[in-house]
C-alpha cells in the first residue's frame, strides 16, 4: 500500500487586529507652588484623571491668574489684622459694582488714616472713627453697623472670644463658617470666598455662586442653570480639590460670556457671584500677573 504524503501544515489565516485602545491624557499645566497644603500641579492632574471634561478645560486654559493671585496674597499672611481687613473690604463691596465699591473703600481708608498704609485699617480704627465721617464716605447706615460689629468681634476689649488671624487659621472649614455667619453682614457666599481666597482652603464648593453654576452648566452641557444639589452631585468627583475646580468653573463661565454661548439665567447681572471680580476682591487690588 503506497505511503500517503504527509499533509502540509495548514497556513493560519491572518487574524485581524482588534481596535487599539489608546488612552489620551489631557496635558496638565506646569503650575508652581501650593494652594493651602496641596501641590497645585498634583491636584490638577488628579482632577483631570477623575473628570475628563474638566481635564480638557484645565489643559486648554493652563494656569489661571486666580490661582496665582491666591498664591501671591498668601505670602502676606504674616501681616497683622489681615483677616479683619479682608472681611471689612467684603462688607464694603457687597451689592456694588467693583468701581463704585473701590471708590467707597478708598474713602474709608482715608477716613481712618490708612490711605498710605492699609495695615492701619484695624479694629481700633473702625471703632474710633466718627460715624458721620464714615457715612460721608458713601457707607449706608447698615454697612457702617456691620463694620463696627466686625471690628468688635476682632477686638479683645469688646468680645469674650475675639476672632483673629490665628484663630481663623486654626479652625476647620465648618468652624470658620459657623464663626463668620454669626456676624452681621457676613453670609455663606462671603465665607466661601474668604475660605478660598484668604485661607486658601482646598476643598471649598461655593454652590450659591452664580459664576460657578454658570460654568457647570456650560462645561457639562446642561440646558438650564443647575441647582445647588446638582452642582454638589457633579462636584463629588472633584473632592478634595473643589476650590481649584470651582476656579475653572469661573473660567468656563467667562469663556461662555465672551463666545456668546451662555444659556439661561440673566447673564450674571445683579448677581453677587460675578466670575471676574473674585481675585481683586479677596486677593488684593493688584491684577494677577503670571511670573
Amino acid at each position: 500500500m503506497p505511503k500517503r504524503k504527509p499533509l502540509a501544515p495548514a497556513t493560519p489565516s491572518p487574524v485581524k487586529p482588534g481596535p487599539r485602545t489608546v488612552r489620551v491624557e489631557a496635558a496638565v499645566p506646569d503650575v508652581d507652588g501650593t494652594f493651602g497644603d496641596v501641590v497645585v500641579a498634583d491636584a490638577l492632574r488628579e482632577l483631570s484623571t477623575r473628570d475628563p471634561k474638566l481635564g480638557e478645560l484645565i489643559a486648554r486654559c493652563g494656569e489661571l491668574p486666580r490661582i496665582f493671585a491666591c498664591q501671591e496674597a498668601r505670602r502676606a499672611k504674616h501681616e497683622p489684622n489681615r483677616a479683619f481687613r479682608s472681611l471689612a473690604r467684603a462688607i464694603v463691596f457687597q451689592q456694588l459694582n467693583g468701581t463704585a465699591a473701590a471708590t467707597i473703600f478708598g474713602r474709608v481708608l482715608r477716613c481712618v488714616g490708612a490711605q498710605d498704609d492699609v495695615l492701619a485699617l484695624t479694629p481700633d480704627a473702625i471703632i474710633d472713627a466718627d460715624e458721620a465721617a464714615m457715612r460721608a464716605c458713601g457707607l449706608s447706615q447698615r454697612k457702617h453697623e456691620y463694620l463696627v460689629a466686625l471690628a468688635r468681634a476682632f477686638h479683645p476689649a469688646h468680645s469674650d472670644f475675639p476672632l483673629s488671624d490665628e484663630s481663623l487659621e486654626a479652625m476647620d472649614d465648618t468652624a470658620v463658617m459657623s464663626a463668620l455667619v454669626a456676624l452681621r453682614g457676613i453670609g455663606p457666599w462671603s465665607v466661601h470666598m474668604f475660605q478660598m481666597f484668604y485661607l486658601n482652603r482646598p476643598d471649598v464648593l461655593p454652590t450659591k455662586d452664580f459664576g460657578v453654576r454658570k460654568g457647570v452648566m456650560r462645561l457639562y452641557g446642561l440646558r438650564d442653570m443647575p441647582s445647588e444639589a446638582k452642582v454638589e452631585e457633579i462636584a463629588e468627583r472633584w473632592k478634595p480639590h473643589r476650590t481649584l475646580a470651582s476656579m475653572y468653573m469661573w473660567q468656563a463661565a467667562d469663556e461662555g460670556k465672551s463666545s456668546g454661548q451662555m444659556q439661561g439665567g440673566d447673564g450674571g447681572k445683579g448677581e453677587k457671584g460675578k466670575a471676574k471680580e473674585e481675585e481683586d476682591h479677596w486677593a488684593g487690588t493688584k491684577k494677577a500677573k503670571k511670573r
